[in-house]
């Protein structure tokens, strides 16, 4: 305060002077809006007052007075101004407070969301909160989060249904995204997700949600839930999609308004697994002579249902699936066929269920489990188990789950058994599993990790398809004529798949498999759980969230094990330290251990260099500062741990996350 009574007498003072320079007889500065201007035009009355009544040495006399005035000895004059001053400091301080605690709600709302806090654990922080002094953040959670206060089920296909509608969470999603994306966005590419999710582990109650996902270019894929169904296991008919293809149908025709202009809608594919898409297409499910939704071999039964034709199969077409040309196949006729789709391409195998939770965790247990023939030893299991944790230390903090134990392998997720499959499993079987078996693994392996990759997917789909019909033969001579069961065989089609739809992660269900998992978490007790999923996906909706940009550049660091990378010459680097330079395009330059001249990790079935496995050796690493332009993709860095001075292994990393 005492500063500004400083400030405000120093001002008072230099117009003052100012104004007596001039004389009686001197011009008086043009007016405007300061605060010296004011003091102007009252130095101004006063002096030509005085100047009509009395002469020039009273009117000089006056203006001296007025200086002496200004001095401001008296404290009831600065008494006034610090009242202007405590008032309208006072208002901002208000203003600045409710700008604070307005902050404050929104980043409450965002923790509450993304932490799954319920409304009890929620009301009690507001109540300290406003015990504290926060007196304008609401009271409760429903405020805060705007909850719906009324939520009207229906009943369709003899379970609980809610619709939110497939427009509405366009618009909403939308919104998310940067304006530069939406600006070159004519059209909006779509795919589709239904499967069920059992909520509680003691009742057969299971949540049918049918889940939309958009595909934008450089980003995630973002998943909103267009409706949900919830009932004691499954639909009892397909009229739980009526409405949402009614209106699919429409935006597909139509588009639909968005910022003034209309935007297109494109199907990209429905990705499910084998029983619900049997279900929502209406045919047989796998285990049926007519099962393969790809082709119409006829089943073979072996003690299961196995499908042994590899070459000369005939591939079922979109007008012989709505023909109904092989009967056996179909159980009735499915809604979906009133969609602009392809009823066999817009159906890809889901490789996250059949591949990766079906093949791989079918060899797994083949290997731990199965025949005398093809099981490994006790000794050999723990060797391999021992292999897995010692890799622990490399995994990047990129992948979600680190390594486990074998003795865990019936509760490994989807993410372990990729993890698995594309990168540690031709470490850790090497020499340990018996040779054909492990040349076996390695062409499944290296046929996925082509088809994993954006761009290898594009040059060597053609191989991988030639891999993958060696591994399914090459699976009947090893394991068996049982082994061909219905996910094997679907390898077959997965590479025309990835023709049509592009790289795998394209028609992944991961993100809807994630989003399935939140849907879960949102019901936090036995009563009304589709009431409690439905005002929690509102209050999401409330969240002010942007869709994050693939930033690859953010990834790049210095901290083990995450510093590893391949660089765009495909050699190897391990980044030490981040220099405090920037190349000519302002990008970050590291100093890092290059390696220069990378070996292959392995021969068979191909140069391991295609989908980046190589062998390095630490004397010919040396030291150079690169840009982070001149990094590709983030590795795998594994020491041999019985050669330190030789061995170390680098696996790119493929898949998107």
């Amino acid at each position: 305060m005492n500063d500004k009574r400083k400030t405000y007498k120093r001002k008072w003072q230099q117009a003052a002077r100012a104004l007596q320079k001039q004389k009686y007889y001197g011009s008086i500065p043009d007016q405007d809006d300061s605060p010296e201007s004011s003091l102007h035009n009252y130095a101004e009355q006063s002096y030509i007052t005085n100047y009509e009544s009395c002469n020039e040495n009273a009117a000089v006399e006056q203006i001296n007075n007025l200086e002496l005035s200004l001095n401001l000895e008296s404290e009831s004059e600065w008494d006034l101004i610090d009242q202007h001053i405590i008032i309208e400091s006072d208002f901002e301080d208000e203003i600045e407070n409710i700008d604070c605690e307005a902050s404050i709600c929104e980043d409450l709302v965002k923790w509450i969301n993304e932490n799954n806090i319920s409304h009890n654990a929620t009301d009690q922080l507001l109540k300290i909160l406003k015990s504290h002094g926060m007196t304008k953040i609401p009271a409760t959670a429903r405020s805060l989060l705007k909850t719906k206060r009324n939520i009207e089920l229906v009943t369709k296909a003899g379970m609980e249904y809610f619709y939110f509608g497939l427009e509405k969470g366009f618009l909403n999603t939308l919104n998310k995204y940067p304006d530069k994306t939406l600006e070159t966005m004519g059209e909006i590419v779509v795919s589709f997700n239904i499967d069920g999710l059992p909520l509680f582990k003691s009742t057969k109650t299971s949540l049918w949600p049918i889940l939309c996902g958009i595909h934008a270019e450089s980003f995630p894929v973002e998943v909103f839930p267009v409706s949900i169904c919830l009932g004691g296991s499954k639909p009892d008919n397909l009229n739980f999609m009526d409405e949402f293809i009614e209106e699919l149908v429409r935006l597909v025709q139509h588009g639909f308004l968005f910022q003034g202009r209309n935007m297109g809608v494109q199907i990209c594919s429905f990705i499910c697994d084998a029983p619900a898409k049997a279900m929502i297409k209406g045919i047989k499910l796998y285990s049926g002579y007519f099962g393969c939704d790809k082709c119409a071999q006829t089943g073979v039964w072996v003690g299961r249902m196995t499908y042994q034709e590899i070459d000369n199969v005939v591939l079922r077409t979109d007008e012989s699936f709505r023909n109904q040309c092989q009967l056996g196949h179909h159980h009735r006729i499915t809604p979906l066929m009133n969609l602009p789709i392809d009823m066999i391409k817009s159906f890809p195998v889901d490789y996250m269920h059949q591949v990766c939770l079906g093949v791989m965790k079918r060899l797994l247990l083949l290997w731990l489990k199965g025949k005398r023939d093809f099981k490994i030893s006790a000794q050999h299991k723990d060797e391999i188990s021992r292999n897995l944790m010692q890799l622990r230390r490399s995994i990047p903090a990129l992948f979600a789950r680190k390594p486990r134990s074998l003795n865990d392998v019936d509760r490994w997720k989807a993410t372990e058994y990729r993890q698995f499959l594309l990168y540690t499993g031709k470490i850790v079987l090497k020499n340990v599993l018996r040779p054909d078996f492990y040349s076996h693994f390695m062409v499944f392996s290296v046929a996925i990790s082509i088809l994993i990759s954006p761009q290898l997917s594009k040059t060597h789909l053609a191989y991988a398809k030639d891999l993958l019909k060696y591994f399914i033969s090459q699976g009947h001579r090893l394991y068996g004529a049982e082994f061909l069961v219905y996910n094997v065989h679907s390898l077959m089609h997965i590479a025309d798949d990835v023709s049509e739809l592009g790289h795998l992660d394209k028609f992944s269900a991961f993100p809807y498999e994630n989003f399935m998992q939140k849907l879960k978490k949102m019901v936090h007790s036995g009563k009304s759980p589709l009431t409690q999923i439905v005002k929690r996906v509102y209050e999401m909706e409330n969240t002010t969230k942007t869709c994050q940009l693939t930033n690859f550049a953010r990834k790049v660091t210095h901290r083990k094990p995450n510093n590893a990378f391949i660089l765009n010459d495909n050699s190897c680097c391990e980044i030490v330290e981040k220099t405090n330079e920037q190349d000519s395009d302002s990008n970050d330059i590291f100093l890092c251990r290059i390696f220069r001249r990378p070996s292959s990790l392995f021969q068979d079935p191909c140069d391991s260099r295609l989908i980046g496995a190589m062998k390095c050796n630490l004397q010919d690493a040396v030291m150079k500062k690169i840009s982070v332009q001149n990094i590709e993709k983030q590795a795998i860095m594994i020491r041999n741990e019985h050669d330190h001075q030789h061995g170390v292994v680098f696996l790119a990393v493929l898949h998107d996350f």
